[in-house]
């Protein structure tokens, strides 16, 4: 028995149509062993094949020859087609709806481009015809089956009208039917009001299907990335979802996401977990969709916004009303879920239902434990109570190989309906106890493995406070089986204090209300996060060890937190320094995380290769194609989040520039960090290393409401040299200086990583932990304060000029020879920097040290700072000294002059001899500067801060 039809693709020369259909079932066999055809049934005529191919065992070709084809192919694209299917004389009759329209091949040209065989044909001839973006775009389209399915969501999305009249349900990323979702499912399915509605499942596997639901006509069936998914996804006017979609989908407008996560926690999410810095960032991503959340109470509703950092900015409804799936806890029918479970002693049920543990791949162990443990509670228990199992899936499959599967419970039996039936539960840290709280039936929490657990995971609740009785072994837990009855009076009181904290709105009419909610905008019960502070989205440039990050890392502990929410977007993969630099971040800053790839249009997508090849020529809000791509992405980024303040702190990525210029944030700042001339003349490698980014970037200026530099010499050379790219540079045009953290600069000069090896001291610099437990330490001697000791920290890139530096520093040991240099940093001018130390014989007074994660505890015991950059904006490093009360000689560039032109430090030519003279004359004379009153320096840099953000 065939149970559906699908169409795959229709490709018709004059009047003979091919199409391919698809059966899961299997199409093959019939072909191969049977009377088999496919009859499309057109307006009341029969239209019969001429021709059947099996192209694989699910996959037919079917050969038709009919009188205005082309008719015929407008009307199945929109009003799909009927099929009468015989297979050994039985005859089926099935309708296949929303033919996608790029599946059909309406003449010879679209069809060979489609085709893989002529993939590199096409490709050669592409180049010679297409223009380089369009050829580009073209090519990428048909061998990146990501980026594809990425421009058909594109095109559904900014095409396809919303129907009022269907729903998508998604449930564990198409794993199943269950959950949250299953439960609005089976109500709305029931309820005459609802008749007129189209319910579309999102599921991957059709032996998944509950067998209820498989021909209803109202119900279809798509898998997760699929192009009818796309669409739907594009095209459905209610989403529910207790998990996330894919980074692709954004809210349309007009659309209601309503998402009903899957569990009170007991276990951390959000930036709580541990492992890897925003795992977690699709789902933040689709929070910000949503426009309701539902809660089971108010402990996750505060978890959910506030763990995934969204609260201050998330615009949705929320609802703390209890979990629908509850319901089906408590209103199913017991007889029918025993019937399909075919329980028919009457043996109390046990139900045992343990937290996923094991790792994909690898479950050996955990199963060998899990079977041991089962026999022993059915050797003990077995002739009391019937043992059954729900367990995660990968779990199953090893069990069932292993001959353990006769008690796991089908999937086709939702867990709530189950847990209609259960006497007792055992579990562990997962979200079913609250599932079960109201039955008010006993439970068992088996904790073997507690302290790992919480060590590799965490947890977010505290066990004790759960009404169940904890067992570390499985001895333990057949103990208190047999004396249940004690189980149940040792957790009377704690079962009465967790139902009213989690479990006060399970009544058994939670769906009702969550439908109210969602169809009827019924307010009752809105769960309100207030929030009356400015919203700053800032970007700090991906937290490279560079000035910028430091500056950003200072301004984020000055800010005022009592007026406004900081909101950092950055990048969602990091290595060992981002990672670093961004956890020394004010634990009061939000982080939100970038998830997937920017969506494009063809249009879009060339237009802005053309303009990242020759820069923006015309003001970006003329250029409609970039407008619409950016905003898009924006509201894919931050869904319909509300942010006052937009900060390009970096002003160096063109991608990050371009969502926020284009955004339609009311204040809009970028900062120039630097002599922003000199980066776009700057050559590293014989190539001008930002000339492609500045080339947009600039022309971005006029879309900011200030363009900031950090100190005033620099925004007067800023201004001068960007006329031609800025209108009115005079009032778009200021500054504003980098603020500080002294206490900080202070509590790590204090610290002492120093170690003795043999009789020698050394300086760490870094240490780590590897696989095994072992600490590695990279140190270096111990700086000799017997010597003249010049210290340099700074990027080892063209605009350091550290090479200068080391040239000079070869004259001062001509007269000095007791001198040292330390040069702490990294970069790509390290290896011509050695070399340079090799050539002049500096070895043993010339000393790279690397990157360090604490340079002041160094910096203290060195007696001189010499900066001997060619362009700077405002040095971080200058201000980190002075607060050091640290000796300094810097280039008189505008960026240096800055911070120590009233007497803070010397400034002396930028060239080799000068730098070469100013630290001879500092070692014969040991000059004294100017006290620096950093307090003072750090009130005036914030209140510029704060006028510049605040200013209408």
């Amino acid at each position: 028995m065939i149970r559906e039809i699908k169409f795959v693709n229709l490709f018709s020369i004059g009047n003979k149509l091919i199409i391919k259909y698809r059966c899961e079932e299997g199409l093959g066999f019939y072909v191969d062993n049977g009377e088999f055809s496919i009859k499309i049934l057109y307006n009341g005529n029969i239209i019969s094949p001429k021709k059947i191919k099996k192209i694989d065992n699910k996959v037919i070709r079917v050969d038709y020859y009919v009188n205005e084809s082309k008719k015929l192919i407008m009307d199945l694209i929109n009003y799909g087609m009927k099929v009468i299917v015989t297979c050994n004389t039985l005859n089926q009759e099935f309708e296949i709806k929303n033919i996608d329209e790029s599946k059909v091949y309406t003449n010879l040209y679209k069809r060979i481009t489609e085709s893989k065989k002529c993939s590199d044909i096409i490709d050669a001839s592409s180049k010679l015809f297409l223009g380089k973006e369009e050829y580009k775009f073209n090519s990428k389209l048909r061998k990146d089956k990501n980026f594809r399915r990425d421009v058909m969501y594109t095109k559904a999305y900014e095409e396809e009208i919303i129907d009022d009249k269907i729903i998508l349900y998604e449930s564990f990323h198409g794993k199943t039917m269950s959950c949250n979702p299953y439960a609005i499912f089976k109500y709305l399915l029931n309820d005459y009001e609802y008749k007129d509605f189209k319910h579309i499942w999102v599921l991957n596997d059709s032996n998944n299907c509950k067998e209820l639901y498989k021909n209803m006509n109202n119900v279809e069936f798509v898998k997760v990335h699929s192009d009818e998914y796309v669409r739907y996804l594009a095209k459905a006017k209610y989403l529910i979802n207790n998990t996330t979609f894919p980074p692709y989908y954004i809210r349309k407008e007009g659309q209601i996401y309503l998402n009903t996560w899957h569990g009170t926690p007991i276990k951390t999410l959000g930036k709580l977990m541990k492992g890897s810095r925003g795992q977690y960032k699709n789902i933040q991503r689709n929070l910000l969709q949503t426009t309701h959340l539902i809660n089971p109470n108010k402990f996750t509703a505060d978890i959910m916004i506030t763990e995934h950092d969204i609260d201050g900015i998330y615009q949705g409804k929320i609802f703390d009303c209890g979990y629908p799936r509850i319901d089906l806890t408590l209103n199913s029918n017991k007889y029918e879920i025993k019937k399909k479970l075919n329980l028919k002693n009457n043996k109390k049920v046990i139900l045992y239902a343990p937290t996923w543990r094991g790792e994909v791949g690898n479950v050996d162990n955990e199963i060998n434990r899990f079977i041991d443990d089962y026999e022993y509670l059915i050797k003990k228990l077995g002739n009391q109570y019937t043992i059954l199992l729900r367990v995660h899936t990968l779990v199953e499959e090893y069990l069932v190989k292993k001959g353990y599967g006769e008690n796991i419970v089908d999937n086709a039996i939702d867990t709530n309906e189950l847990l209609s039936v259960v006497d007792i539960l055992i579990s562990d840290y997962s979200s079913i106890i609250f599932d079960f709280m109201p039955t008010k039936n006993p439970i068992l929490l088996y904790c073997y493995d507690r302290e790992k657990y919480a060590n590799e995971r965490g947890f977010i609740l505290d066990l004790e406070e759960l009404p169940g009785s904890i067992c570390y072994t499985v001895n333990d837990l057949a103990l208190k089986l047999l004396n249940i009855e004690d189980v149940i009076e040792e957790n009377k009181k704690k079962y009465d204090i967790a139902i009213k904290k989690y479990n006060y709105n399970d009544d058994g009419r939670v769906t009702e209300r969550v439908v109210d909610f969602i169809f009827n905008n019924n307010l009752d019960g809105l769960y309100t996060l207030k929030n009356n502070k400015k919203n700053i989205l800032m970007y700090c440039g991906g937290f490279l060890n560079n000035g910028i990050t430091t500056s950003a890392i200072n301004l984020l502990d000055n800010i005022d937190y009592d007026k406004y929410n900081v909101f950092i977007i950055d990048k969602g993969n990091y290595n060992d320094e981002s990672e670093f630099n961004i956890s020394q971040l004010n634990s009061k800053v939000k982080i939100l995380y970038r998830s997937g790839n920017i969506l494009y249009l063809k249009d879009e997508k060339i237009k802005e290769e053309e303009i990242f090849y020759n820069g923006l020529k015309a003001n970006v809000n003329d250029v409609n194609e970039l407008l619409s791509l950016y905003r898009r992405e924006f509201k894919r980024l931050f869904g319909s989040s509300r942010f006052d303040i937009a900060i390009d702190f970096s002003g160096y990525v063109k991608y990050w520039t371009l969502v926020m210029a284009t955004s339609q944030i009311e204040r809009k700042v970028i900062y120039q960090h630097n002599e922003m001339i000199e980066e776009y003349n700057k050559v590293i490698n014989g190539k001008l290393k930002h000339r492609k980014n500045m080339d947009v970037i600039f022309s971005l200026y006029d879309n900011f409401d200030k363009v900031i530099s950090v100190a005033k010499h620099t925004m007067d050379v800023n201004k001068e040299n960007l006329k031609p790219w800025v209108n009115e540079v005079d009032k778009r045009f200021d500054y504003v200086h980098n603020s500080i953290n002294y206490k900080k600069v202070f509590y790590l000069q204090s610290q002492n990583n120093k170690t003795k090896i043999g009789d020698k001291y050394y300086q760490i610099k870094n240490y780590s932990v590897d696989i095994l437990g072992n600490i590695i330490i990279e140190a270096f001697p111990k700086i000799d304060d017997s010597k003249i000791n010049f210290i340099n920290i700074g990027r080892m890139s063209p605009e350091k000029d550290q090479k200068k530096l080391i040239n000079a520093f070869f004259k001062v040991i001509q007269k000095y020879p007791d001198s040292r240099l330390y040069i702490l940093g990294d970069g790509i001018l390290k290896q011509e920097l050695n070399n340079l130390i090799i050539s002049l014989g500096l070895q043993s007074h010339v000393i790279l040290t690397g990157q360090v994660k604490n340079p002041f505890e160094i910096a203290k015991e060195c007696d001189c700072f010499v900066l001997s950059s060619n362009h700077e904006g405002q040095p971080m490093v200058l201000l980190e000294m002075l607060i050091l009360n640290k000796d300094i000689i810097a280039t008189d560039i505008p960026g240096n002059r800055s911070v120590l032109e009233d007497g803070y430090g010397l400034l002396c030519d930028n060239n080799e001899d000068a730098l070469a003279e100013s630290m001879i004359n500092y070692i014969e004379n040991k000059n004294k500067f100017k006290k620096f009153d950093y307090e003072k320096y750090n009130k005036e840099a914030m209140n510029m801060f704060y006028k510049i953000i605040d200013s209408k």
